[in-house]
């Protein structure tokens, strides 16, 4: 059976549409979709070239803002010393008693342990950066590592050294006047090293009206620091005395007042005077 010409021609055009078809689905739509997706990926890479370009452009005020606080974290470290001992302590009570002035019935000292800071809030991030595609474009740029390199010549370290801050707490048990209490605290507040009143507790004392309190005192530290821990300086307290305040002897309950001390000190010296001078007198 022979097909006609008719048929022939709507046989070509029926195969025709359907390698159209076949074509636009197996080869056209593919590659469209891969397109796409490609230019998707280009527009975020380059936004992200953007925003480096920018940054560089950036790098001299970067760099100065990075040495800036570089050299602030290095101020507030220094601040701190690089330990805290138990002798330390002692001279606090120490200088408590003289200052203020006070007696301490007892001290507690805890050991040096790490600060319990409270956890930094989150904060939201504009753009993250895979750290391998960062240096792969400051590569290509060849501007890697100058950044670190002028801080560096800034006087930075580069690097995020891994300090702790570390606490001694002190606790003096002490009799006091309201007068001498709000000294001892100024006391506190104006010593070189960094420290804080964790807690004061006082109460009044009916038989004697002073107060009767107790004073929590946290001491800090860093340790890792480029300097050397400073000893405490005791060359104002007795060697050999039974008291290692230095301080009963001298302020009794009934001398807690710094005036009525110097007076009767004043008053000592002027008989030694007079009886001295009688006796030049006599001879």
């Amino acid at each position: 059976m022979k097909a006609s010409k008719k048929e022939i021609y709507i046989l070509l055009i029926f195969v025709g549409v359907l390698a159209v078809v076949a074509a636009y689905f197996l080869v056209y739509q593919p590659n469209m979709e891969g397109a796409e997706a490609l230019e998707a990926e280009n527009a975020q890479l380059q936004e992200r070239i953007n925003d480096l370009s920018d940054k560089m452009e950036n790098k001299d005020s970067y760099v100065e803002e990075t040495a800036a606080m570089n050299e602030e974290m290095d101020a507030i470290l220094r601040q701190f010393p690089i330990d805290v001992r138990e002798e330390d302590g002692v001279l606090l009570a120490i200088n408590q008693e003289l200052i203020a002035p006070m007696v301490i019935d007892s001290i507690g000292i805890t050991a040096s342990e790490p600060t319990a800071l409270p956890d930094a809030e989150d904060e939201d991030v504009d753009h993250t950066y895979e750290i391998d595609e960062i240096e792969e474009y400051e590569a290509q740029e060849g501007i890697a590592d100058e950044a670190a390199q002028a801080s560096d010549a800034e006087g930075g370290n580069g690097t995020n050294l891994p300090y702790t801050l570390m606490q001694r707490s002190v606790t003096m048990n002490y009799l006091v006047s309201y007068e001498g209490l709000k000294r001892g605290i100024k006391n506190i507040s104006v010593q070189d090293n960094r420290m804080s009143i964790n807690n004061l507790t006082v109460s009044y004392d009916e038989s004697t009206g002073l107060l009767n309190g107790t004073t929590v005192v946290d001491m800090y530290s860093i340790p890792g620091q480029d300097k050397e821990y400073v000893q405490p300086n005791f060359s104002s307290v007795l060697v050999g005395s039974d008291n290692i305040f230095g301080a009963l002897e001298t302020y009794g309950i009934g001398q807690l007042d710094i005036g009525e001390s110097a007076a009767e000190g004043e008053a000592a010296e002027g008989e030694e005077t007079e009886a001295a001078g009688g006796e030049a007198a006599a001879q």
